[in-house]
């Protein structure tokens, strides 16, 4: 479902993509995308405004405050419109180098 690996490493600061371009439903539902903070599973305490959220991919803003070694947890949520309507979720780690 990703584009790329599951753990990630980014410095403060940074732009990073994350992605699921390439995820196909077998059945061919339409799918839709949601991406969001897994806060309290990550060590940085801070929400992360996380825009187009709703799309394939997302470009996320590494804080500058970040610390070395702190992680940040995205969730990438895709569901199609079958009946019954299908999600399947995938975690993104990125450690702060």
């Amino acid at each position: 479902m990703l584009a790329h690996e599951a753990d990630m490493q980014a410095e403060a600061g940074s732009r990073i993509c994350l992605s699921a371009e390439g995820t196909k439903d077998p059945d061919g539902d339409k799918l839709t995308y949601r991406w969001w903070q897994y806060q309290e599973a990550g060590t940085y305490g801070r929400c992360l405004d996380l825009q187009d959220a709703n799309s394939q991919r997302l470009w996320l803003q590494i804080p500058f405050d970040i610390q070395k070694g702190e992680t940040i947890h995205v969730i990438c949520e895709v569901s199609d419109d079958g009946t019954p309507s299908l999600t399947r979720y995938q975690r993104v780690v990125i450690t702060i180098k």
